[in-house]
């Protein structure tokens, strides 16, 4: 077996000359440090000046020296039409001295080794750092701009309603193009002179920039297209059985055609759909029954209603995409909030659902007329009718004269219009005849008034009316639903409501369009002296109304089949105007 000589390797030592250049080459490095310690690099520059090799003193005053001349300087800047001067005199220039720190701080402000890269860096490359200046020209700059300004045309659309050869209405729609317009460049301008500050020089051609309108006439087309579309087919905006129609005429209203926008203008259309908002919109309501067991009336009630909200920004986005899509129908979002507390969680007697309602006008009445309305609504308030039981109005509200609470208003007593206790108290009862009526409830008792009165055909055909006279003429009707029925009477403004709360049994009323005959003038009006009337005063005790004969028809189905179809006759005489004359 051999045997294997191992062989070990001592590294060299340095030779002399390598020793002498290292201590060279430190010596020369802390001889630079020592020499720049308070000194700019060379190939240091701010702006176009050279601060190589001078301390921090030194380069501000070499730069400020040169900073103050061209502040005294006035340029001349060339222009189609001209020449124009800016005097830099009057800026109030100023130097942002941190720069110079910045500047001195370079190789000096970082680790040994990246200094040290920097300051060799610093022998081969320029460095350079523009100062910031702060100075003011607006009250030159401002009336060289408008002498220059060239105003922009912005783009138009032109909207005409037309009807076509086949009588449909429609519209033709044009659009006028809108122009650049040119403006100063103010930005480019005061780069141009901070430049001149820093460095001497400048561009002499005044900067001008082309300046688009606001209405672009690309855009315009857009809206034209898009109106065009909206002229074949509408946008309609859906809600169970309501319907809003956006056409074109509506659609421009809504438009913002300024460019970078989109094509609806958001308040616009926000404004649209909170009026649309305002009809669906309701609070949600809880349910509440309150009866008092010793006046045999319910004192408390309210019945429970769902709550509906629109999201008024999902519409707007749903709108803003039909814009460009093929389908124009939205069906809105709305929110649905059920009450916590249904109505018939709170009454074990079924009130649970409005059965009818009875609706009148009352404009123009004498201030006691309306007390009495509202008087006598108060008294069918809250009363309840137990199944099978018949209601009468005699009954329930009671005498009508002065000592029960009336005051004195316009009746028809004897053959004449009289103030008597109580004028108005047949308001309350026409009222629940009509609520009756569209109940489908049976009617016992109902007498019509002598004459044509103009309260009860506000917004209503003749017919429709039921008079009451205490104790004789009487409204009577009957609850034949099954379950308790409850009035509900209350004003709002001058309309008296009159609703029924129960149970529905399935049952629908239709009534017929009233059918007026024999239509008799009324007779000539008629004068009387009054000697308790001061002399000279006329006054109006009885007003005109021509004298008819009205019919109309209710039918009554349940489940499709006629429960009660029936016949209404009143029979109106003609009635005078009469004035009193005084001659007192």
């Amino acid at each position: 077996m051999s045997k294997r000589k191992i062989k070990f390797h001592f590294p060299k030592i340095p030779t002399l000359p390598i020793i002498l250049t290292i201590i060279l080459f430190t010596l020369t490095i802390v001889t630079y440090q020592v020499v720049m310690r308070d000194k700019y690099y060379p190939l240091t520059f701010i702006g176009d000046t050279n601060v190589s090799f001078l301390s921090k003193g030194q380069a501000v005053r070499k730069f400020q020296s040169s900073f103050d001349e061209r502040s005294k300087e006035k340029l001349q800047f060339a222009y189609a039409q001209g020449s124009f001067e800016v005097d830099i005199s009057t800026s109030s220039a100023s130097l942002d001295y941190s720069s110079f720190d910045k500047a001195f701080n370079n190789g000096r402000a970082g680790s040994f080794f990246n200094n040290l890269t920097q300051q060799l860096q610093a022998l081969i490359s320029t460095f350079k750092i523009s100062p910031s200046i702060n100075f003011s020209l607006d009250n030159q700059l401002d009336p060289i701009g408008k002498a220059v300004e060239q105003p922009y045309t912005n783009a138009q659309l032109i909207y005409n309603e037309i009807t076509t050869p086949e009588g449909s209405p429609s519209a033709n729609i044009q659009i006028k193009e809108g122009s650049d317009g040119i403006g100063l460049d103010k930005d480019r301008l005061t780069e141009i002179i901070s430049q001149f500050l820093l460095t001497g020089r400048f561009a002499n051609l005044l900067p001008i920039k082309t300046v688009p309108p606001k209405v672009t006439t690309e855009h315009v087309k857009l809206a034209k297209l898009t109106l065009e579309k909206t002229i074949e087919e509408p946008i309609n905006l859906n809600f169970e059985d309501s319907s809003w129609t956006i056409d074109a005429k509506q659609l421009l209203t809504l438009f913002d055609l300024t460019e970078g926008t989109s094509l609806l203008d958001k308040e616009k259309t926000n404004s649209y759909i909170e009026n649309i908002a305002g009809a669906i919109n309701q609070e949600v309501q809880e349910g509440l029954f309150e009866f008092n067991p010793i006046s045999k009336r319910v004192s408390s009630f309210k019945p429970s209603q769902v709550g509906r909200k629109l999201d008024e920004e999902k519409t707007f986005q749903l709108v803003t995409q039909s814009l460009s899509s093929n389908s124009k129908n939205i069906d809105l979002p709305v929110e649905v909030v059920n009450p916590k507390i249904q109505t018939s969680d709170v009454n074990s007697l079924g009130i649970n659902e409005l059965i009818g309602q009875g609706i009148s006008h009352f404009r123009g009445s004498i201030p006691n007329r309306i007390y009495n309305i509202g008087l006598t609504a108060s008294k069918i308030n809250g009363v309840l009718i137990p199944p099978g039981e018949i209601f009468s109005f005699n009954r329930t509200v009671g005498d009508i004269t002065e000592a029960t609470g009336f005051k004195k208003a316009y009746v028809i007593k004897e053959g004449r219009t009289v103030l008597d206790d109580g004028g108005g108290v047949c308001q309350d009862s026409t009222t629940l005849f009509r609520a009756v009526l569209n109940a489908g409830l049976p009617v016992i008792k109902r007498t019509a008034h002598a004459y044509r009165v103009g309260y009860y055909e506000q917004g209503f055909p003749p017919g429709l009316d039921a008079t009451v006279y205490y104790p004789s003429v009487d409204f009577q009707f009957k609850n034949d639903t099954g379950s308790h029925i409850l009035i509900q009477a209350y004003t709002a403004g001058t309309t008296l409501y009159v609703d029924l709360y129960g149970t529905s049994d399935g049952r629908i009323a239709s009534l017929s369009k009233p059918v007026v005959t024999n239509i008799t003038p009324a007779p000539p009006e008629l004068r009387q002296d009054d000697p308790t009337l001061p002399k000279g005063v006329v006054k109006q005790v009885d007003w005109a109304a021509s004298g008819a004969k009205v019919s109309f028809n209710r039918t009554v189905t349940r489940n499709g089949e006629i429960i009660a179809k029936e016949t209404w006759n009143s029979s109106y005489k003609p009635w005078q105007a009469v004035y009193l004359i005084g001659t007192q």
